[in-house]
């Protein structure tokens, strides 16, 4: 039997030392990735080192700059992915996308987004390794 085909994308959503994971259609809009993850951001309120944002105007999302073949460097670099209209599909993400969150600050303005994202080679909390 072919493999079930199906039209979802999973996009992780990195700030901070946390991470959400959403997974959505790929007719989904850009502005409409903001709307979906507000609500996922409630149950880490606590955790947030920032005041929960309450509109999607407080949120920015970047993604991965492309690499230009043959550049070399482990530093991530990300850039402020453009709002509008375009969808997921129309984006041509494959099914599994890193995006990085930032948040507008008391003064209004914005910065890059503050992140951690796990080591795979990490040890497991035991000390063993994994």
């Amino acid at each position: 039997m072919p493999p079930k085909s199906s039209n979802l994308h999973h996009i992780t959503f990195h700030f901070y030392k946390s991470a959400v994971l959403l997974s959505l259609p790929s007719n989904t809009s850009i502005s409409s990735l903001k709307t979906q993850l507000l609500p996922a951001l409630s149950p880490l309120s606590s955790s947030l080192p920032v005041d929960l944002p309450t509109s999607t105007s407080d949120i920015q999302l970047w993604e991965d700059k492309s690499l230009v073949e043959g550049q070399e460097g482990n530093e991530r670099e990300i850039q402020l992915l453009e709002e509008g209209g375009k969808t997921i599909s129309q984006l041509g993400w494959g099914r599994w996308k890193s995006l990085y969150v930032s948040f507008k600050s008391p003064d209004g303005s914005f910065s890059k987004p503050v992140y951690t994202i796990p080591d795979v080679e990490d040890e497991e909390p035991d000390g063993s390794e994994v």
